[in-house]
């Protein structure tokens, strides 16, 4: 957390240096100018509220785990005003000078020392928060091939593959914000907006009695979600990798 608030003072004082406070006079249009362009925010927004994977993960470190949905309540509240502050409030300070599509760090000087540690101070931020991916992650794939936790050098090769194929994807990623919109669309709205509802329907279907299950309010609620999910996942996923296809050929 230190890390990426140093790094984003470290970005409002460059956009003040170059610009001042003209950027907050401006009237520019901040609303995504077309399908592609929502695609991309709503990967962003899904992978930063992708709260889903890591929720086990946090109920089992709580000290008192009966307070995990108070816990998550208050953390996506203070995300969502933290996201709102941020992202405008930089964009409209760069935009005099800017017009950037991508991430934040295109504005900054490419041989300046500021640059150079914003984006030491992002790769800390990574390194110190990918074993939160990883873990989950690994364990699901561990479980799809059985592999017990006695097998501990088993387990570590699992994990290491996973990193390494990850880092192979990345390198050949157009840009930072490409590959996190994608991830958002896909994974993490599969995760988050399709297994949920359909979990709920199998297991409400799965435990009655009877043959023939009547449909309810919420089960008809499960059902629009899981149609609502699946439709949004393929559409904004189609979206953004064919921009992220595009920026790459560029």
């Amino acid at each position: 957390l230190l890390a990426l608030a140093l790094s984003f003072i470290v970005i409002v004082w460059q956009g003040l240096v170059e610009n001042g406070l003209t950027g907050f006079q401006s009237t520019m249009n901040l609303w995504p100018r077309n399908l592609t362009d929502a695609s991309s925010w709503f990967g962003v927004v899904v992978f930063g509220y992708g709260i889903v994977p890591f929720i086990l993960n946090f109920h089992e470190s709580m000290k008192t785990p009966k307070h995990i949905g108070l816990a998550m309540k208050m953390g996506l509240i203070l995300v969502f005003f933290g996201y709102i502050i941020i992202s405008s409030g930089v964009r409209m300070l760069f935009s005099p000078s800017h017009s950037f599509d991508g991430d934040v760090l295109q504005a900054l000087p490419t041989n300046s020392w500021l640059a150079l540690i914003v984006r030491l101070l992002m790769t800390f931020v990574v390194a110190m928060t990918a074993p939160l991916i990883v873990v989950p992650c690994g364990e699901m794939i561990e479980g799809k091939l059985r592999i017990g936790v006695d097998e501990v050098r088993k387990r570590i090769a699992v994990r290491v593959l996973l990193c390494m194929s990850c880092t192979g994807l990345a390198e050949y990623a157009p840009g930072f914000v490409h590959i996190v919109s994608f991830i958002g669309c896909f994974c993490v709205s599969i995760v988050g907006f399709v297994l949920p509802p359909l979990f709920c329907i199998q297991l409400k279907y799965s435990t009655r009695k009877d043959s023939v299950a009547k449909m309810d309010f919420i089960s008809c609620c499960d059902v629009g979600a899981l149609a609502i999910g699946i439709i949004t996942t393929i559409l904004t996923s189609t979206m953004t990798f064919g921009e992220m296809r595009k920026s790459q050929q560029q």
